[in-house]
């Protein structure tokens, strides 16, 4: 748990691998973090056009999505979707779901992940 506050610069964070896709995520904090074991992680999502993160679930958590820049289609169970800047997305915990990218440019996301 942090005891003092952070501030650091996106920009040096590192690239992480998810749902397949590698360079597509940057964890910009997790519970170890914060004082509250309500909130599993803050991330920022990169993904360019023409990539999928494949079908996948939060079990413990639901999932809310900002989209910074880009477009492109949301999944969700059934459900087809397209996203556009300034879209939310909230996602229930345990729903399959998955993100395509369309467009000319990379879309951007924050998610933050809450406890359920």
């Amino acid at each position: 748990m942090t005891t003092k506050f952070k501030i650091f610069n996106i920009s040096q964070v590192p690239f992480e691998e998810i749902h397949d896709m590698p360079q597509s995520r940057q964890t910009l904090a997790t519970k170890e973090d914060l004082v509250s074991d309500n909130i599993d992680a803050l991330t920022k999502g990169t993904l360019r056009p023409g990539s999928i993160w494949d079908w996948h679930k939060h079990e413990q958590y639901d999932e809310l999505g900002i989209v910074l820049k880009g477009t492109g289609k949301f999944y969700w169970e059934k459900e087809v979707v397209e996203y556009k800047p300034e879209d939310v997305i909230i996602i229930p915990a345990n729903s399959n779901h998955k993100f395509e990218a369309l467009g000319q440019e990379a879309s951007e996301f924050y998610f933050v992940r809450i406890k359920v």
